[in-house]
């Protein structure tokens, strides 16, 4: 079997390019006599090793339906990674998957989906993604409720799969990370990772943080991340309220707040480090989160919102979610995980279970499932 992946791809710093390349990295694994090229965004890097190329051939930017055609003509299966900023909404990639080879099957994973009540552009948003759902032969989602979405557009159920999002392993052990990291060797650390944006809802978790410090004064909460290159106003605005907020509830002494980036070979040390992983967001797209997968993988206890993009959380453990805005929900959560040890021993024994049955193996063994139960011939 020859597949392409059309995606961004490494060294661009994107989710997409990153998901693409652990995919890619389960299915060399599971299959590696298949013959594999990603026919990348420009600012890939050129590869040619064996049975894997990656090509960087064409820009969102420009009229990328004939480069990606081109390079596409000589594969059995071509799957492409879909995210709205990167494809847009005009008629280049309905055109791309109309101008296919007949005897290419066209897979499409979709990302993020958002619904018409929440997007300042209406339905475009949601009708576009239905529109390449229908032109392709499989159309992959994360989420129940994206699958939800797709169905109610008038998408074949046959034709929506649900394969997780990927999780990628790691063991780091505690003490050494936190030594790797220059953080407190003793006590607990509560962790949010990642850009520092209004919607993660960071000031919340200080609120939780005071009631969390009553009980347990050696609680810590890492601020792993800080604004974004190209952040907003709106949110360099937030990031210093909430220098003020930590200044205004007395919690200076603890909060590790260094605003700063992280490269991904520190990553594993960030959650190796920590207690319990913290996503308190508020957003209303159906899209996976990465960044959840990589608590998973660290193995460690997780409070997140009772919304579509933490949704898979319940298949751990129901109880671990809370409702939007609701600090003492978190604290009360967080008390329970290091009062009670079975609970925790019960949440940790859950997250085992599901990193392994989300690992990047096996949700590759599922994409080729896919592609082999779809295409019978190969």
């Amino acid at each position: 079997m020859r597949i392409a992946y059309v995606s961004t791809y490494l060294p661009k710093q994107c989710g997409i390019a990153t998901y693409t390349d652990y995919l890619i990295g389960g299915i060399k694994e599971e299959a590696p006599e298949l013959q594999i090229k990603v026919v990348a965004e420009r600012g890939a890097s050129p590869v040619k090793e064996g049975k894997f190329e990656v090509i960087p051939c064409w820009d969102r930017n420009e009229d990328y339906v004939e480069p990606i055609i081109k390079h596409t003509k000589d594969v059995d299966v071509i799957h492409i990674q879909h995210e709205y900023s990167i494809y847009k909404f005009d008629d280049r990639l309905p055109l791309v998957l109309q101008g296919l080879d007949a005897n290419t099957k066209k897979v499409i994973t979709i990302h993020c989906l958002r619904p018409a009540q929440f997007s300042e552009r209406g339905a475009v948003d949601e009708n576009f993604a239905g529109r390449i759902a229908q032109l392709a032969d499989r159309a992959i989602v994360h989420l129940e409720s994206q699958k939800a979405i797709l169905a109610r557009l008038g998408i074949p159920p046959g034709k929506i799969h649900i394969i997780p999002h990927g999780t990628e392993l790691s063991d780091e052990e505690k003490k050494a990370a936190r030594k790797r990291l220059n953080l407190p060797a003793e006590g607990r650390i509560l962790l949010m990772f990642g850009f520092v944006k209004k919607h993660k809802c960071l000031h919340i978790v200080l609120e939780a943080l005071v009631d969390i410090l009553k009980k347990f004064k050696d609680t810590h909460l890492f601020v792993a991340g800080g604004l974004a290159p190209r952040a907003s106003q709106k949110d360099r605005e937030y990031a210093e309220s909430i220098g003020r907020k930590i200044a205004e509830l007395g919690l200076e002494k603890s909060v590790i707040y260094p605003n700063s980036f992280f490269p991904n070979e520190d990553v594993p040390y960030l959650f190796g480090a920590s207690d319990i992983v913290l996503f308190p967001y508020y957003e209303e797209d159906r899209s996976a989160s990465g960044s959840f997968h990589l608590a998973i993988g660290a193995k460690k206890p997780i409070i997140a919102s009772r919304i579509p993009k933490f949704e898979e959380l319940k298949n751990i453990c129901d109880e671990l979610l809370v409702l939007p805005y609701n600090s003492s929900g978190i604290a009360g959560i967080v008390i329970r995980l290091f009062e009670d040890q079975e609970f925790w021993q019960y949440v940790v024994d859950r997250t085992e279970e599901y990193r392994r049955l989300t690992s990047w193996r096996a949700v590759a063994s599922q994409h080729l499932d896919l592609y082999r139960g779809t295409f019978r011939n190969f």
